[in-house]
C-alpha cells in the first residue's frame, strides 16, 4: 500500500506529492485513534476472530482502493484511507503483541529480534510483491498513460487484497485460548483466562 497508492495518486490521478501525502495523512491518524480502542477490542473478541476478521476486512478494503478514480471525491477517499489505517493498525499490533503473549521472561531479548526481523522481511515481501503485481498490470511503464497507470494500480490492488484474504486462513490455526494472559479474552463460559 505505502507503493501502490501515491502510484494511483500521483501518476494515476495527477496530484502532486503533497496532495498524495495528504490523502495517505489519515491512515496514521487512524492508526493513533485506534490505540484507545485496542485493549477491548481484544478483550471482547480475542486475537483468533480479530485476526480472521481484521485480515478479511483488509483485504477487502484493499480491493475497494480499485474504485479509485478521477470522479471519486477526496472525502470518499480519505475515508478509505482512515478505515484501512484503522484495520492495519489493529492488524500489526495485534500480531506485534500476540507475539510476546505466551513468551517467559528470560525469552523475551530472543522473541523481540525475531518479530522485529520477521516484520522487516515481511514489509521488504509487501513492497516487492506490490511493485511485481502491478508491473504485470502496467504493460509500458516508462511511456504509460495515466489511465493505464491507474487500471494497472487497480488491478495490483485486486490480487494483493485477495491475497490478503486468502492469508487469514493462517490465523485459523489459533486457538481461542492464545494470547488470553494478554488481551484478558474471556472463555465462552465467562472465566477470564490469565
Amino acid at each position: 500500500m505505502p507503493f501502490l497508492l501515491p502510484l494511483l495518486y500521483q501518476v494515476g490521478l495527477g496530484y502532486s506529492a503533497v496532495q498524495s501525502g495528504l490523502l495517505i495523512m489519515p491512515q496514521p491518524l487512524a492508526a493513533m485513534s485506534l490505540k484507545l480502542t485496542m485493549p477491548k477490542i481484544l478483550a471482547r473478541f480475542g486475537y483468533r476472530r480479530v485476526l480472521v476478521a481484521n485480515t478479511l476486512l483488509m483485504g477487502m478494503l484493499m480491493m475497494l482502493f480499485a474504485t479509485v478514480g478521477p470522479e471519486t471525491s477526496v472525502a470518499v477517499i480519505v475515508a478509505q484511507a482512515f478505515a484501512y489505517g484503522f484495520v492495519s493498525s489493529l492488524q500489526f499490533t495485534s500480531m506485534n503483541t500476540l507475539v510476546y503473549s505466551d513468551v517467559p521472561d528470560r525469552e523475551t531479548s530472543q522473541a523481540s529480534t525475531m518479530a522485529s526481523t520477521g516484520q522487516q522481511m515481511s514489509l521488504s515481501f509487501g513492497v516487492a510483491t506490490a511493485s511485481l503485481t502491478a508491473a504485470l498490470f502496467i504493460p509500458d511503464r516508462t511511456h504509460t498513460s495515466a489511465p493505464a497507470m491507474m487500471h494497472g494500480t487497480h488491478q495490483a490492488f485486486i490480487v494483493l487484497g485477495a491475497l490478503t484474504t486468502l492469508s487469514s486462513a493462517v490465523f485459523f490455526m489459533l486457538k481461542t485460548s492464545d494470547g488470553a494472559n494478554v488481551s484478558l479474552h474471556a472463555d465462552t463460559d465467562g472465566a477470564a483466562r490469565a
